[in-house]
């Protein structure tokens, strides 16, 4: 398990808790920097044997794929001023050092370590950054390391949220001319219609869109914008720099979301298309409905009403899974929820003044997609059906309960009530009833490929229980 740069400092640093604290605070920062200096970023901080080092905390850069090899398993691990020299004399000192670090045998790369101090001025931590970067790239690794030392004010989710390859970097001077701006940064402003370079620009040029940038060199606050045009779309991070209180530099990160926007926009309206879909499918379901129940009125024999009812009852049942899709976003229905309200429609429907039948559902959320929906609803409805039906029939009171549970990858459905029982006279037995039941079975088995029984329920009546796998996302 990843420990914290607060735990391992705990275990092992000599630091003290408010020393603690102040890292602790730089912690979420780390990849960020690491990103934005394009270099891997290291903080040690001081064991609490003499002249010794703890590796706090290793982060990699964006684009950097190379073998962190045992250097990575060895955070939390204490080190020797002789294994680290550079960091051991920054530590001591109050300066930061350039170095060459050997990072394989024979093979260097250049390293900036930089002392991290707290309130009082006592280095407390030495952060490095290693790698190979740019001559104009350098400015960077001093930008992330500002960052760190005095995060920005306010607590904005995401400001310092990683880079990523949509990203474009801009450096901004307390007087307002960029001094930076790498070459995402330069492709974003040309898409927007921008054809000169950015750097030696100035933030209050009206050909650039940087109110944010402008608002931050005044308030000294981190900001996070959206900025939405017809042609392009971009979200803006600003985050301030201070210096002994004062703002020395702003750190522009464009993310370019112009196509993410286009295929949010597209998402919306699909979602829209289908939900309506779902509406009309719904809708003619009623009309299918109302029809029956013209149909109803209309024969005379009970076997055909009954008949009649059932089918009714089975297109409502679909209906409702389509209608629940019609209100809701995505593709998925929330079972628990459908089953419970089908309950209370199929008791309503077909109990009357003679029987007096109590419900109960036990069952937390679970979402399925809207083929699983359609094939449980049909199921539910069967089996309440039956139950209320044939397994109550001759009797004035009854209890019908319906359970739905999920574990290890199955769901399952039970459907249980104390009626008559199964083989009783007029019962669960008729031709309607094991015509419902081998709907049941052929759904279990074919569409939702799980297992269907029914037995006898303690003391009495029935108990019906369907169990199939989950679909995985």
């Amino acid at each position: 398990m990843t420990r914290t740069v607060a735990q391992i400092c705990r275990q092992s640093s000599s630091l003290s808790d408010v020393q603690i604290h102040i890292l602790q605070n730089s912690e979420p920062l780390l990849q960020f920097a690491s990103d934005l200096s394009q270099r891997r970023l290291s903080l040690f901080v001081p064991a609490r044997e003499e002249g010794a080092l703890v590796l706090a905390a290793l982060k990699k850069p964006l684009f950097d794929r190379g073998e962190e090899g045992d250097f990575a398993d060895s955070v939390g691990a204490c080190v020797t001023a002789g294994e680290e020299p550079v960091v051991a004399q920054v530590m001591a000192g109050k300066d930061s050092l350039t170095a060459l670090k050997e990072v394989d045998y024979g093979r260097t790369e250049p390293m900036v370590a930089y002392p991290f101090v707290d309130n009082g001025g006592k280095t407390i931590a030495v952060i490095t950054f290693t790698g190979e970067v740019a001559a104009d790239k350098r400015i960077l690794t001093e930008t992330a390391f500002s960052a760190l030392q005095v995060p920005s004010a306010g607590g904005l989710p995401g400001l310092y949220k990683r880079l990523s390859v949509q990203d474009g970097v801009i450096l901004v001077d307390s007087t307002g001319k960029i001094t930076y701006a790498d070459d995402m940064a330069e492709n974003i402003m040309r898409f927007r219609g921008r054809t000169a370079p950015l750097c030696g620009e100035t933030i209050y040029s009206g050909r650039l869109d940087l109110a944010a940038a402008r608002h931050a060199l005044v308030t000294r606050q981190g900001a996070i914008e959206e900025i939405n045009r017809p042609r392009a779309s971009l979200t803006m991070r600003v985050i301030p720099l201070l210096r002994s209180g004062k703002l020395f530099r702003l750190v522009l990160i464009m993310t370019e979301r112009t196509e993410i926007r286009r295929k949010e926009e597209e998402l919306l309206v699909k979602q829209s298309v289908i939900k309506e879909i779902h509406h009309r499918v719904k809708n003619n379901l009623q009309t299918v409905a109302g029809l029956l129940r013209m149909q109803m009125r209309r024969v005379a024999t009970e076997e055909a009403k009954a008949a009649l009812q059932e089918s009714l009852n089975r297109i409502l049942s679909i209906s409702l899974v389509h209608e629940t899709l019609s209100l809701h976003d995505g593709e998925r229905i929330d079972a628990s929820a459908m089953a419970k309200r089908l309950l209370g429609l199929l008791t309503r429907s077909l109990t009357g003044a003679d029987l007096k039948v109590i419900t109960a559902f036990d069952g937390a959320s679970l979402y399925l997609s809207s083929r699983e929906a359609v094939s449980v609803a049909l199921v539910l409805n069967e089996l309440i059906t039956n139950s209320l039906s044939h397994g109550f029939a001759g009797l004035k009171a009854g209890v019908l309960t319906v359970t739905l549970t999920a574990a290890d990858g199955n769901c399952t459905i039970t459907v249980a009530d104390t009626g008559r029982g199964l083989g009783a006279g007029g019962g669960n037995g008729e031709k309607r009833s094991h015509l419902g039941l081998d709907i049941v079975r052929t759904i279990a088995e074919k569409d939702l490929h799980g297992a269907f029984r029914i037995g006898p329920n303690e003391p009495n009546g029935t108990v019906a229980t369907l169990t199939f796998p989950l679909i995985k996302e």
